[in-house]
């Protein structure tokens, strides 16, 4: 280690961070966090997948996806379902790496071409005072099970313990916790596990951008019809084994439309024999075919919390651009192999609005930022905008910030959950 970060680190250990700097916990949406496997099984789907490895990089390593591969892969990363539990393959050990670090999360994959936090991360790095694996901090997690399973368990107990050796390491100031997409009810839920005098103490707010708070309809499609990669086409990712891959998610079902952000009346999937909403989606199951879907669904019954969760919330979204709000089949021999055509409205392009403006609705939300359009708010592209960055940086660094699109006071909520 050069002489100047050990020197920085001691300053920073004995004196905290700069008076203005807050430090931050990031907490990434699904597919964000990289996971390794290591195998030792008895069997195998083919002949050229291995049964014995080291530790490789299980998601996302993308050759892996892509070709012959794809049978391998979906046979370690798929999750079996017994007794009420989730649990990986025999054979199948995971791990994620970089819990703690501040740069684990720049990359969605293991050859650094998908960016995703790093653009945010840069900037935060950039900011007087700021030290890495200090004042910035990436609490990744794998995102195939949700609460309340053990695995998710575990991990909502270590993201607690990394909120309270940050602010320890930072001379007691609180933690900024800043989350995307899944990270988002993946927070909320953590926070209202947690007593108010714990948020009180550890918690400066929380960043919510792009939440799919209640839920989103991209993943009923990938249950139904298409996987997880429906940009590829068949000849070199398969949509329908990553359908089966799919379907054996916790963290999918986590994701599925919930009430009261939907209602029985809100149609998702309508086919000609039946028509699918919030209150009969165990029998979308039946009829799919995936016979333990209903108590796979089962499993995460009212365990995404979407209340006030007792923190200052600042929530950023997208908005203005086309996002599915529902599906339908003209024929039902169709249902459920082929693709649905979509029924448009409003959202990021991944999330309906109804679902990301839940923090919109909250006694605890200070500040809402939504960016028009593809190029500035779509799902993902808004970690790239440089708008939104330096609105995080302000906020970070404790200066306050001007809105540039779209800015409501707590008096202009929709809804209040």
């Amino acid at each position: 280690m050069a002489l100047p970060r050990i020197l920085t680190l001691l300053v920073v250990q004995l004196y905290g961070a700069s008076l203005a700097l807050k430090p931050v916990v990031l907490v990434p949406g699904a597919l964000a966090s990289q996971i390794e496997a290591k195998l030792n099984k008895k069997t195998s789907p083919h002949w050229y997948c291995s049964k014995k490895s080291d530790w490789f990089t299980l998601w996302l390593s993308i050759e892996y996806i892509l070709g012959p591969a794809l049978n391998c892969w979906a046979d370690n990363f798929k999750l079996e379902f017994e007794d009420g539990t989730f649990r990986n393959t025999d054979g199948v050990q995971t791990r994620v790496p970089g819990f703690g670090e501040s740069r684990t999360l720049d990359y969605s994959d293991n050859h650094g071409l998908l960016s995703y936090y790093k653009p945010l991360v840069d900037a935060l790095l950039k900011v007087d005072g700021a030290v890495e694996d200090v004042t910035v901090r990436s609490a990744p997690f794998d995102y195939r099970y949700s609460a309340p399973s053990d695995v998710n368990t575990k991990f909502q107990n270590r993201l607690k313990g990394l909120i309270e050796e940050t602010v320890q390491k930072n001379g007691g100031k609180k933690v900024v916790l800043i989350s995307h997409s899944l990270g988002g009810p993946t927070t909320s839920t953590f926070l209202h596990s947690m007593t108010q005098e714990w948020r009180d103490s550890n918690i400066d707010s929380w960043i919510s951008i792009s939440g799919v708070f209640g839920g989103a309809l991209k993943v009923v499609k990938a249950m139904v019809s298409h996987g997880v990669m429906d940009e590829l086409p068949n000849i070199i990712s398969d949509r329908f084994v990553h359908r089966r891959v799919a379907r054996t998610i916790q963290g999918n079902y986590f994701m599925l439309p919930i009430r009261p952000v939907y209602t029985g009346s809100d149609v998702l999937v309508r086919t000609p024999n039946r028509n699918y909403t919030v209150d009969n989606m165990d029998q979308m199951f039946v009829d799919m075919g995936v016979t333990k879907g209903p108590e796979m669904l089962g499993t995460v019954s009212n365990s995404s919390y979407v209340g006030d969760p007792g923190v200052p919330v600042h929530c950023f979204n997208g908005k203005d651009i086309k996002t599915t709000s529902s599906y339908y089949y003209t024929k039902q021999k169709d249902f459920p192999d082929e693709i649905p055509a979509d029924v448009w409205g409003d959202g990021d392009g991944t999330v309906p609005d109804r679902s990301l403006k839940v923090c919109h609705g909250w006694k605890s939300t200070r500040s809402i930022q939504e960016y028009s359009g593809e190029k500035l708010g779509e799902h993902d592209k808004i970690l790239d905008n440089p708008d939104f960055i330096q609105q995080i940086v302000d906020i970070v660094n404790d200066v306050k910030t001007t809105c540039t699109d779209k800015c409501a006071s707590v008096d202009n909520r929709t809804f209040d959950l």
